[in-house]
């Protein structure tokens, strides 16, 4: 298994639109369209910063995986996604090592391929992969 680079690391924010503003106008930040993920009880959005984007995390759900986090942990850091070519070898190689998963069947997301190593495995940090369509071009782009 390669991880090939850090893609974006998602924040738990309880207001989108204010948390967007701040990290574009402090800090020069490029900021996508807003997605909403009604599955996850949620919605999102990319802000660029250099050349990562921060995944900025809104809940539109009370129960949903967002604002449970933030409920019991408050707003900031949720995860670190990283890039992978094949996402269901990257599992299985994991899984050989011992680590705990969140999901083991990938679910698809955007054309993509994303699963969910536990926070357990990794001293509370929840680590994401995603497998990117051939043809992604960003985010921001």
């Amino acid at each position: 298994m390669t991880l090939k680079k850090i893609t974006e690391v998602g924040v738990a924010v309880r207001d989108l639109e204010k948390t967007t503003q701040v990290l574009v106008d402090i800090l020069g930040g490029e900021a996508g369209q807003i997605l909403d993920v009604p599955a996850f009880g949620m919605r999102f959005r990319m802000v660029r910063l250099g050349n990562i984007d921060l995944e900025l995390m809104e809940p539109t759900d009370s129960d949903g995986i967002i604002a449970k986090f933030i409920k019991t942990k408050g707003e900031g850091l949720h995860h670190i996604a990283f890039a992978v070519d094949d996402i269901e070898e990257s599992i299985m190689q994991l899984k050989e090592k011992g680590c705990k998963l969140v999901n083991e069947k990938p679910f698809e997301i955007f054309g993509g391929k994303v699963s969910f190593l536990h926070p357990k495995s990794f001293s509370g940090i929840a680590i994401e992969l995603i497998e990117y369509p051939e043809d992604w071009k960003g985010w921001t782009k």
